[in-house]
Parts: structure tokens; C-alpha cells; sequence
């Protein structure tokens, strides 16, 4: 189901580099390659956030031209997802330690201040199987 309405602007910016300069399997230099920006909705604010991607140079590597991401991303939001990992895990306790329903749910996170679709919360709820 698509979003009805639009995404709400970011209210801050964060830039992540990678922590690790060195390719992990030639120990030769990564070199910027490319920036990937994305945003994040927390609880708190909603990131814009730039990822500066790297890439080994060396041709005999096996990682090379391989694209190394910023360690950092993954404690902001699973892949391909709008939301952070904070308000994934509000809404399973929510759901699941004080079994609300999934409007109620809803209605707490727009109190919240937060935008966040009913179909998302109910497609989390489903993310417990793991």
C-alpha cells in the first residue's frame, strides 16, 4: 500500500563515514567512491543521512570495487526500511509486552509526534517470526 501522504522533511542531517580505511581483505586503501543519502524517521527526529561509501582499489583484491558501507548505518535502520531501530522496537513492546492492538498502536506513535502508517506497524508485527 502506498503512502498517502508525503514524508515529512529531515530535522536533522548526519554525514557517516567508514570507521575502517583499509580493505579487510588486501589491507590496501579504500577509496571514496560515491555518496548514498536516506532518510530515517526516529522517535525523536527524523535523519537525513549521507553515507560515504568506499571501495578497494587494488584489482588482484577480492573486494574489489566491492562497495564498503559505513559500520554505523546498521544501528540506525534495517536495510531498505524508513523507519529506526527505536521505533521497531517501541512498537514490538508495544505489541507484544503490552498486547496492544494495532490501532492503538498507531494513535501512541502519532501522539508521539510520529508518522508512521498503520501497514507498517502491522508488517512489523509479522517481523517476530525471525
Amino acid at each position: 500500500m502506498a503512502r498517502i501522504t508525503p514524508r515529512p522533511p529531515p530535522t536533522q542531517a548526519v554525514v557517516l563515514s567508514c570507521l575502517n580505511r583499509c580493505c579487510p581483505v588486501c589491507g590496501g586503501p579504500l577509496w571514496f567512491a560515491y555518496d548514498n543519502a536516506r532518510t530515517v524517521t526516529t522517535l525523536e527526529v527524523v535523519l537525513g543521512v549521507t553515507l560515504q561509501v568506499r571501495r578497494c582499489v587494488n584489482p588482484a583484491c577480492a573486494f574489489y570495487h566491492r562497495p564498503y558501507r559505513p559500520e554505523l548505518e546498521g544501528r540506525l535502520a534495517l536495510p531498505h526500511h524508513e523507519f529506526g531501530l527505536d521505533v521497531i522496537a517501541w512498537i514490538g513492546a508495544c505489541r507484544y509486552q503490552d498486547h496492544d492492538t494495532v490501532p492503538e498502536i498507531h494513535r501512541a506513535l502519532i501522539n508521539r509526534g510520529g508518522d508512521c502508517p498503520a501497514r507498517s506497524i502491522t508488517c512489523w508485527g509479522a517481523m517476530r517470526n525471525w
